[in-house]
């Protein structure tokens, strides 16, 4: 009996816990404003681009070539890629309210990293 209960249960705790997880990440959703700077190697800057952020999950929102794609967490840690032709860079770092900070690092073609400030724009 105990295992029947236990089946029974165990849909709706699933679903509770992914309603829940969901309804945290989307406190983060909205457009916002990313200005990188460069702190090392031979990157010029600072580059400015708007992202999206829907159920928490990170979309480039302009239409300048970038792809930027990653995962804004319900605690607004923030990871992520952007990559604009053969370049890749890595993005790491924390939302709070309606600013972020963190810091970027592009390998490969002339290495280089920085760091990034973000502001939401609505």
């Amino acid at each position: 009996m105990t295992r029947f209960r236990a089946a029974l249960l165990a849909p709706a705790l699933v679903l509770t816990v992914c309603t829940a997880t969901a309804a945290a990440a989307n406190r983060f959703d909205g457009s916002w404003s990313v200005i990188a700077t460069a702190e090392s190697g031979g990157c010029t800057g600072p580059y400015s681009y708007p992202i999206v952020i829907r159920d928490g999950n990170v979309d480039d929102a302009g239409d300048n070539g970038v792809d930027a794609s990653g995962r804004a967490g319900a605690d607004g840690r923030i990871t992520g890629t952007i990559r604009k032709g053969l370049a890749s860079v890595s993005v790491s770092g924390r939302l709070r309210g309606s600013a972020g900070t963190g810091r970027w690092t592009l390998s490969g073609l002339g290495a280089c990293a920085g760091r990034w400030t973000a502001r939401r724009t609505s």
